[in-house]
């Protein structure tokens, strides 16, 4: 629903560029203002009627030039506010304009940290809070709120309702809320029960403070989900793995440690250990620094020094992966590193070359994140596509593309075979995205005839299935194929005029 209104611009543009080429910027945007209006009465026909624009356009627009030309689009969003009343959590709609230098999660935050516009609801944060940032990684959204959140009439439906109104987006799965630079706390403090990665709340609030009952009532053992950091196999990046962590009698941070020399879990295949193998974590201890700083140190096996292979692991994924895991926990602003030597000292001397003999945050070092994505390539007996993982930055903003670029360059794996053909180089396929649909522009050269009618579908739905593979993106449902910016009805043996939609039968794990 979010994009809805770029699909509406862009059937806008598409019908009025057929009969108004020869008119100004301003006429042009006049006529694509009143077809939005009509459009937004006729909702649940937008789709298809963009299609018919397309063709109404006798398909000689290239759609990157539509989709360019709007710089502002209204959107629509659910804000979560509580009703005394009726004793819930409940929405209030709200439409604003954004551009596309905004960044559309920081901008509901703030509207949601305004506070209602509807009568009978109420705020339920203090109008002084701010937000600091917001950090996307993967499916998870981290809120960063100065420290007057923890001043909210009531913490627990303050957290649901931000936590609602974030994932009512479907920009995320998952939300972690700092206050003040540390994870938030069942109540706010620092002796509180760590809440992990949150999900959507029931809006009836007698059942959030049953489930928040639940919490923190488990016993000596409670598990929390939570994001740990892998290393890709080029050692490259830090990868984040979310997962249910045991903790015993509230020892937070033996149970990440403990479930980072685990290792990845299976199935998550792009993923490698960062921790040299038979290490173990033998003590733990917090610290408070001359400058008032506190942190944690860990004492490591000396298995931490003897395993470490520089062929298989880095100084600084190492350092990273320990870091990114537990830094923002309360108490924990760094980190510090020893293991022990030969007679059984513990020391801080580098494993290689990186000077151990100091404390690390985030911004200690170079760290990159990344973030896994899922690519399909041809099998031997070119029968079916079979998957590869490959990691790339988290900071990329054409995952889309990247995709793309990851198939023409090819399988790494023993038995796979290219599908795209060999002509076809790094940047040749271009792709952009509209509400729910990827459209992909083919450069006539891809020569589908070449292919002969076997290789076209694996070509084909190797794009399609790897740009909807839930493991990309969530937002991506369908791939309308373009020939050199154009709609084609026939490409090769099949046709390319109507939208494709995933085909997990062709897939082998």
């Amino acid at each position: 629903m979010y994009r809805f209104i770029w699909i509406v611009v862009s059937l806008a543009v598409a019908a009025v560029l057929v009969s108004c080429s020869a008119m100004s910027r301003s006429q042009i945007n006049d006529q694509i203002d009143e077809k939005i209006g009509v459009q937004q009465n006729e909702g649940n026909v937008a789709e298809n009627y963009f299609f018919r624009a397309l063709r109404s356009a006798e398909q000689d627009q290239n759609l990157q030039y539509i989709f360019e030309d709007i710089d502002v689009y209204p959107v629509d969003m659910t804000l979560y506010y509580y009703n005394p009343d009726t004793n819930r959590l409940e929405s209030e709609k709200r439409t604003i304009t954004l551009s596309k230098t905004d960044q559309l999660l920081g901008v509901i935050i703030n509207q949601f940290l305004q506070g209602p516009r509807v009568k009978n609801l109420k705020h339920v944060v203090p109008p002084n809070v701010t937000l600091q940032k917001v950090e996307k990684y993967g499916n998870v959204v981290g809120v960063y709120l100065s420290k007057e959140f923890l001043k909210s009439e009531d913490i627990t439906i303050a957290r649901a309702a931000l936590v609602n109104t974030i994932l009512e987006s479907q920009e995320a799965k998952y939300v972690k809320i700092y206050v003040d630079g540390y994870e938030l706390t069942h109540n706010g403090k620092a002796d509180g029960q760590i809440l992990g990665l949150l999900t959507k709340y029931p809006n009836d609030v007698e059942r959030i403070r049953l489930e928040e009952q639940k919490l923190i009532s488990m016993g000596d053992v409670k598990y929390i989900k939570r994001e740990i950091y892998f290393q890709d196999y080029e050692r490259r990046f830090l990868v984040p793995e979310i997962r249910d962590i045991p903790i015993s009698q509230g020892k937070y941070v033996e149970g990440i440690v403990g479930e980072l020399l685990k290792g990845p879990a299976k199935g998550n295949e792009g993923l490698y250990s960062t921790i040299p193998a038979g290490a173990q974590l033998m003590d733990v201890k917090f610290v408070e620094d001359a400058d008032s700083s506190r942190g944690v140190e860990l004492y490591f096996s000396k298995e931490f020094k003897l395993s470490f292979n520089k062929e298989t692991n880095s100084e600084t994924l190492v350092v990273g992966s320990l870091v990114y895991s537990l830094t923002g926990l309360p108490g924990i602003d760094w980190i510090r590193i020893y293991y022990q030597d030969e007679s059984g000292e513990y020391v801080n001397a580098p494993l290689v070359s990186l000077s151990l003999d100091r404390k690390f945050d985030k911004d200690s070092l170079l760290f990159k994140l990344g973030k896994r994505i899922k690519v399909y390539f041809s099998d031997k007996d070119a029968m079916n596509l079979v998957p590869e993982y490959r990691v790339i930055s988290n900071d990329s903003k054409d995952v889309i593309n990247e995709i793309l670029n990851e198939l023409i360059e090819g399988p790494s794996q023993e038995g796979h075979m290219a599908v795209i053909p060999s002509n076809i180089s790094v940047g040749d396929l271009k792709a952009y995205v509209s509400g729910k649909t990827a459209f992909v522009d083919l450069p006539s050269k891809f020569n589908a005839s070449g292919l002969g009618s076997t290789g076209e579908i694996l070509a084909l739905y190797a794009i399609v299935n790897s740009l909807t593979d839930p493991v990309n993106t969530d937002n991506v449902r369908q791939i309308q194929f373009l020939v050199d910016g154009k709609v084609t009805h026939e490409f090769g043996h099949m046709s390319l005029a109507d939208p494709f939609v995933r085909n997990p039968a062709l897939i082998k794990e």
